[in-house]
């Protein structure tokens, strides 16, 4: 659901001028900023951005805690019920400073896994974005089933921004620097969908975009014991220059010209490591990537660049599912002040 969907609520009863169909009055639905907090000091990054955002955007941030029975199921029942008990007084002790702070913040606090928990409240509340933290790397034997981070950017219908430092968007937010956002793409639907969310997101603040385009290459099969007539080699070459630019014409289509630059990029061979390394030399703060969100096995048996990039990126990383950038009409941004 579109977070400007417009909603119908029931007319109170007794209303002085209820019509006799019983028309339903129209209320637009507000968006929020959905975070998770498991009270950790990555965590604590996390929430620093998610209310940065949320007041840069004048919504509320509504911040999750998930009780995972499940893993303590082991553990004697009142040491579980003084955990939860623990756990719901620091939720509470992080709301108010938030308030204090001058944050419109909202509790969520429920039993379940975490991931689902937040791909719950981020549908219940409308969120425009789901933002968590990183734990750093996992042991290679995580690989297959992935961090709660990997787990909710696979599931959830929005976005979701994984937090590696705050300050690069604290400061953003505030307008004390540029943000340097970082995609790499081709003309997939995934591309589409980061390209757009990278549009939105220069609404909120000033940012330098570097998009490297993944230029197509020939199979490994055809390179091997053969050499390239020079007619063969020129239509190539060809064909790489007019697929570049029509390439820049839909990058400025959907960014614009101003601190937005193209970088060209031949024998990727789809490499996450390659995708990194690249975003280290552009020194980003962000790198985006658009997800078909595959699951099961189709997550075992498809290499998954974003999943890679998500996994092992050191800086922060923004996953943005298809089916957001077709739902979500992020050109409809109303900011603080504004």
């Amino acid at each position: 659901m579109s977070p400007f969907t417009i909603m119908t609520e029931p007319t109170p009863a007794g209303a002085r001028h209820a019509s006799s169909q019983n028309t339903a009055p129209l209320v637009v639905t507000k968006t929020s900023i959905v975070c998770g907090t498991d009270f950790s000091e990555q965590a604590a990054q996390a929430v620093e951005v998610a209310a940065a955002l949320a007041t840069r955007l004048d919504e509320p941030l509504v911040l999750v805690h998930a009780v995972d029975k499940e893993s303590r199921t082991a553990l004697p029942t009142d040491v579980r019920d003084s955990l939860c008990m623990y756990e719901r007084a620091q939720l509470h002790d992080e709301l108010e400073r938030l308030r204090a702070a001058k944050v419109e913040v909202i509790e969520d606090f429920r039993a379940g896994k975490p991931e689902a928990v937040l791909v719950e409240a981020a549908i219940a509340r409308q969120a425009r974005l789901l933002v968590v933290s990183s734990h750093g790397r996992q042991p290679l034997d995580r690989w297959v089933l992935g961090s709660v981070a990997e787990r909710t950017a696979e599931a959830a219908p929005v976005p979701t921004l994984v937090v590696r430092a705050a300050t690069p968007f604290t400061e953003w937010t505030l307008g004390k620097r540029r943000l340097r956002v970082f995609l790499a793409a081709d003309f997939s639907v995934q591309s589409e969908a980061a390209l757009r969310w990278v549009a939105w997101l220069r609404q909120l603040g000033p940012c330098d975009v570097v998009v490297t385009y993944l230029m197509p290459t020939l199979p490994a099969i055809a390179v091997f014991d053969m050499s390239l007539s020079p007619i063969v080699a020129e239509m190539m070459d060809q064909t790489d220059q007019v697929q570049a630019r029509g390439f820049r014409r839909r990058i400025r289509a959907v960014l614009g010209a101003s601190r937005v630059r193209v970088r060209l990029e031949k024998g990727w061979d789809r490499s996450d490591a390659h995708l990194i390394e690249v975003a280290r030399e552009e020194r980003a703060d962000l790198i985006v990537v658009g997800t078909h969100q595959r699951h099961g096995l189709g997550r075992i048996s498809h290499h998954s660049v974003s999943r890679g990039v998500l996994h092992y990126a050191p800086m922060s990383v923004a996953c943005v599912p298809v089916s957001a950038a077709v739902e979500q009409p992020y050109h409809e941004t109303r900011l603080h002040g504004n």
